[in-house]
């Protein structure tokens, strides 16, 4: 291996950077950086295609840092190749409002592609950004291709969800995938082999990837002809990098100590002695920066007269005419949110080239098959439907990176099962994308599968989840309406509760106001009445049926159907008075799913007809019943507590 001394500036001067930075905080990982650094360096030389002065280029390959915590390698790198992150911003890493935080955050750092930490999470966003790729060069006839870049850990490789991704990617022949192993045999508590003695390149290779082993760190000759190599694959390809950790550092390189905390004053002093860096913290000297702005400068001319082949024409963003007609549409007076959501999914799905998705292996049961449209397969990308296999949380990742390429990703599975996907989907929500998670099979009343598939917590639970839209409609008109929500909100991603059973379609009442979040379906929005009857779901039936019983006892209610909490939270005060008057402090609310959080809307006076225990295997119309859900109970209810 022969290296000039410019590139051992180069390459020492994103370690230093990185570890300055973490020094400064005294917090962070500087052991990563240091030894990915030749990587680094050599890869944005001799292989990205990017361009710092347009940061959304749409050529732009993508490098996705799935090993989030070494975030400081990032960092430097960006800011060396003249990203707008400036050395004052280098110094702030870690701290309140800065755009160098502790993980890569999408949309707050240029050149961050994917918001990553949660190890796992980039490996599974790029395979979704691969995809993107391959099914937007199909329907564009056009023959550039971004490549996928990214750098996993051991970490990464031991969580399941880059084994679901990888299997899919393999499946999927993704050759745009270019991913290195950061191979350093050390995780938290020390020597990966506490746990992790699998056969990586075997293990890879089963999943039908191309597998470059036993490249050395340090020998950025051998990174970039494995770079090469792994071009001209017709696999995706995991390059590994034999590291090690800490590079440099004399006391603690190749140790755990080097991983997750600053290295210390003294051990800084010892490790610039070591590898002949006689500059300050944070002293970069001139003729590091004129080389990589020679080097960005020679790419970027070559880049500009490249066309700009991936500025595609997705087609129709604007849904207002399929909104149209599905609001218009006839349907059955008995049909479950979840065929009300595949009949929307497949009318949208006409209009626009935005639309891909597919289930964890459930397209049958969640209503999520595009009927116009063939399937996505490793020779033809240009189809709708994906197929995850069961792979929930490789699912929500996968569509994560196909959101942040542009395309509106649905996904199905049902709901108890969001639980296997839950970081992925609080990764959408944090990083803003329009994603649609499709989750049926939405209470005890799916029946007979029993506890194991009756979901409690879940619905509830979402709604904890910042950024966040849960919708539960009531029928096919609520479904349509909660639909257009989604879409309208293209900074957030949306939870779709639905029915696996029929519920009745409102065809009598007006549901226009489902729109914000919630409204006064039955009952005089001018008068008090005695109690309010508040109902999501397949449960705004029952609190009908019960208004009617409770006319007959001189009892007067309103029913308010709300379909969706963050959007009714969003409307004003004035409004909102007006469904839920402070007068009226009788109220009840009637859901399928945990109690907990209700009393933020029937308050001190109110009561929760829900379910806070396990279910049990028997019809779904019994055991609704047998938990309390019946006209009977909700009337019951009322009259206990007006005779307070």
């Amino acid at each position: 291996m022969t290296i000039t001394d410019i590139e051992k500036k180069c390459i020492n001067a994103i370690r230093f950077l990185s570890i300055d930075m973490v020094q400064k905080a005294n917090s962070g990982h500087p052991g990563a950086p240091m030894s990915l650094a030749p990587l680094a360096f050599v890869l944005w030389r001799d292989h990205l295609v990017f361009n710092p002065k347009k940061p959304e280029w749409a050529n732009r390959d993508k490098f996705i840092l799935s090993a989030g915590h070494a975030s400081a390698l990032l960092y430097s790198i960006l800011h060396l190749t003249g990203y707008k992150i400036s050395i004052d911003d280098i110094k702030k890493f870690r701290q309140h409002e800065s755009i160098t935080p502790g993980h890569p955050e999408y949309g707050l750092t240029e050149g961050v592609e994917a918001t990553t930490g949660p190890l796992g999470q980039g490996f599974a966003n790029g395979v979704g950004m691969a995809i993107a790729s391959k099914r937007l060069q199909s329907i564009s006839s056009k023959d550039n291709q971004n490549i996928i870049y990214s750098i996993v850990s051991d970490g990464d490789l031991m969580e399941g969800i880059s084994s679901e991704a990888a299997s899919i990617a393999g499946a999927l022949k993704l050759d745009n995938i270019i991913y290195f192993y950061d191979s350093n045999k050390i995780s938290i508590e020390g020597s990966t082999d506490l746990t992790f003695k699998e056969d990586v390149p075997k293990r890879f290779e089963s999943y039908g990837w191309n597998v470059i082993d036993n490249v050395e760190g340090e020998d950025i000759e051998k990174i970039s002809k494995s770079i090469d190599l792994a071009k001209d694959s017709d696999h995706p390809s995991l390059i590994i990098l034999k590291t090690k950790i800490g590079y440099g550092s004399p006391n603690k390189s190749g140790t755990e100590k080097a991983h997750g905390e600053a290295l210390g004053e003294d051990e800084v002093a010892l490790t610039r002695k070591k590898l002949n860096w006689n500059h300050g913290s944070f002293d970069i000297p001139s003729d590091v920066y004129k080389y990589f702005e020679e080097f960005v400068n020679k790419k970027n001319s070559r880049y500009e007269a490249m066309p700009n082949n991936n500025n595609i024409d997705f087609g129709n963003n604007d849904f207002s005419k399929s909104f149209e007609y599905l609001k218009e549409s006839n349907v059955k007076e008995n049909i479950s949110t979840r065929d009300c959501s595949g009949i929307i999914l497949n009318k949208l799905s006409e209009d626009s080239d935005l639309f891909i998705g597919g289930s964890a292996d459930l397209a049958g049961s969640t209503k999520t098959y595009i009927n116009s449209s063939s399937s996505i397969n490793s020779d033809n990308f240009s189809g709708i439907n994906m197929h995850y296999g069961v792979r929930e949380h490789a699912m929500g990742a996968i569509s994560n990176g196909l959101a942040l390429s542009g395309l509106i990703p649905f996904a199905g599975t049902f709901l108890i099962f969001s639980d296997y996907m839950r970081n992925s989907i609080r990764l959408s929500a944090l990083s803003e994308l329009q994603v649609l998670y499709i989750l049926t099979h939405d209470s005890i009343g799916l029946g007979e599968d029993g506890p194991t598939h009756q979901p409690i917590s879940q619905l509830m639970s979402l709604r904890l989840m910042p950024n966040l839209l849960v919708f539960r409609p009531a029928d096919y008109f609520e479904t349509v309406n909660c639909f257009h929500e989604a879409l309208k909100n293209t900074n957030k991603p949306s939870a779709f509760a639905l029915t696996r059973q029929g519920v009745p379609t409102l065809t009598q009442y007006d549901t226009s106001e489902s729109s914000k979040g919630a409204y006064v379906l039955s009952g005089d929005i001018n008068e008090d009445q005695d109690i309010i009857l508040i109902g999501t779901g397949s449960e705004v039936q029952l609190c009908i049926k019960a208004q009617k019983e409770l006319e007959k006892i001189n009892i007067s209610s309103r029913v308010v159907s709300m379909p969706c909490w963050e959007i009714f939270d969003m409307q004003n005060e004035s409004y909102k008075n007006s469904v839920l008057p402070s007068s009226i402090k009788n109220r009840i609310s009637v859901e399928a799913g945990a109690t907990l959080g209700w009393q933020k809307y029937i308050g001190d006076n109110g009561a929760s007809i829900g379910i806070d225990e396990f279910g049990s295997s028997a019809p779904g119309d019994i055991i609704l019943e047998k938990k309390g859900f019946s006209v009977e109970n909700i009337v019951n209810l009322s009259k206990k507590i007006l005779e307070r």
